[in-house]
């Protein structure tokens, strides 16, 4: 947003008229110009102030996707919510067709806006729904199919809605894919899930921690998953999700949540991590490896506060299989080719990288972790990625693609926090430490905390520090 004088100072300083008008004023008119342009000036400063606080920024999630322009000062929402929000996860990712089945009938009706256009109908379970020229085809089991041109559907059916297998919540809305550049006209379908925060967390820690892990474990986790949860609702109003149900934002298994990720959520609800009066994005990854990420390296825009810096941590997760990992080799010429096609999904310029000569470490933060990448390929072209982007770059995997095939377990880069080699045609990966992004906090340290008897919100402060617990809502 950006604001603009408002149209009388505007002419006020462009009028030629005007500014002969004041050229021989009376006693009395000075008096009446100076208060005008002393107000004027006020005015004015103010109007640049805001300006300076409304540059365009964006909000980062795990999902490293698309992002959404707010003002710099509502970068973060405020930590005193009116109500419990109602967040929008995508279940069910650009497929061609979706199943949906429930205990008892199924209503189908026009989403919002769109009430006008059509009224609901009830249908047998179960039932596919495909693309159909502008808008949708319902094709019951045992039914005649049906055309309907809307933008989207909205699908309820006695308080839960099973979609390609897995129960969800509430709501279930079914739009249309968005288009992207390799897909500009897609004929897939996305599927949404509107479900008030509070039902939908129980559905994430189910899927985020070990059944058998400490109760403290949970109300830890519960708490990082809301604020996490809650930025992003505010951040990605203009799409049509806000999250993903993947490990691109958090694992959502929908309503097959147990007592103990249940109970978390229960004795937690409101619960929210703050710093300055805003809601922190409770970040989070499975093993940090002794060391955190900052939140402004690992993510593009990333939030550079207190509580998502990185540096030296208690090696609270070293019960981690992947609290160290490696050595192992990769082939230099099958890595160059991988990172080249990860920069062509990207539209990145590492697309042109040829075969690569040297990997080096160039920036490392307070931690030691590695926080920039320089690449340097045969024809001495040097390329710069970040620690995630190279991480996602050295896996990248395309399918259908032989040569570029599924990264096996023995040869992935679990986390960017690794030692880098190239000898001859191979490429070695060393001292590798810790499970993801390694930003805010790490699950497998936080169950080596609630295990040594450390509570909650000691767990918290350690993991985001200078930040507090509040209640939002």
């Amino acid at each position: 947003m950006v604001l603009r004088p408002p149209m009388h100072l505007k002419s006020a300083q462009q009028s030629p008229s005007l500014k002969m008008r004041w050229s021989v004023p009376s006693r009395r008119s000075r008096r009446a110009v100076n208060l005008f342009v002393g107000s004027c000036l006020v005015l004015i400063v103010t109007l640049l102030m805001s300006f300076v606080g409304c540059q365009e920024q964006r909000i980062p999630g795990t999902s490293r996707g698309e992002r959404v322009a707010i003002p710099a000062r509502q970068k973060l929402p405020l930590a005193n919510l009116d109500t419990e929000p109602i967040v929008r996860v995508r279940v069910v990712r650009r497929k061609d067709r979706i199943i949906i089945s429930a205990h008892g009938a199924i209503t189908i009706g026009p989403g919002p806006g769109q009430i006008d256009r059509a009224s609901p109908r009830q249908f047998a379970s179960p039932l596919t729904i495909t693309r159909h020229a502008n808008g949708y085809a319902i094709s019951p089991a045992n039914g005649q199919a049906m055309a309907w041109g809307l933008d989207a559907l909205q699908i309820t059916a006695g308080g839960h809605v099973t979609v390609n297998g897995t129960m969800y919540p509430n709501m279930i809305m079914i739009h249309h894919s968005l288009p992207t550049k390799w897909d500009p006209t897609p004929t897939s379908l996305d599927a949404v899930n509107h479900v008030a925060i509070e039902t939908y967390l129980p559905g994430v820690l189910q899927k985020e921690l070990y059944s058998s892990w400490h109760p403290v474990t949970f109300t830890a986790q519960a708490i990082a998953a809301r604020s996490y949860a809650i930025v992003q609702h505010f951040a990605n109003q203009s799409r049509h999700f806000e999250l993903e149900a993947s490990t691109a934002s958090q694992a959502y298994v929908g309503s097959n949540a147990a007592y103990k990720p249940r109970q978390a959520v229960a004795q937690t609800r409101g619960m929210v991590l703050v710093y300055d009066g805003r809601i922190v994005p409770g970040y989070y990854s499975s093993t940090c490896g002794g060391a955190a990420q900052d939140a402004s390296i690992a993510f593009p825009n990333g939030e550079n506060i207190p509580p998502l810096r990185g540096g030296l941590r208690t090696a609270w997760c070293a019960q981690s299989k992947k609290f160290r990992w490696g050595p192992f080799n990769r082939d230099r010429t099958m890595l160059s080719a991988r990172i080249a096609a990860w920069g062509r999904s990207k539209e990145r310029s590492i697309a042109s990288l040829g075969l690569i000569t040297s990997i080096q470490i160039t920036h490392r933060n307070a931690g030691n972790r590695p926080a920039q990448f320089v690449i340097t390929d045969n024809r001495n072209k040097q390329y710069t990625l970040g620690p995630e982007s190279f991480r996602f770059a050295c896996n990248y995997a395309s399918s259908g693609t032989k040569t570029l095939s599924k990264i096996t377990s023995s040869q992935r880069l679990y986390s960017s926090y690794v030692d880098v080699q190239v000898s001859g045609n191979t490429v070695q990966f060393a001292n590798g430490h810790g499970y993801g992004h390694g930003v805010g906090m790490c699950q497998f340290g936080a169950q080596g905390m609630a295990v040594a008897g450390l509570q909650p919100e000691q767990i918290l402060q350690n993991y985001y520090p200078s930040s507090r617990i509040q209640r939002a809502y």
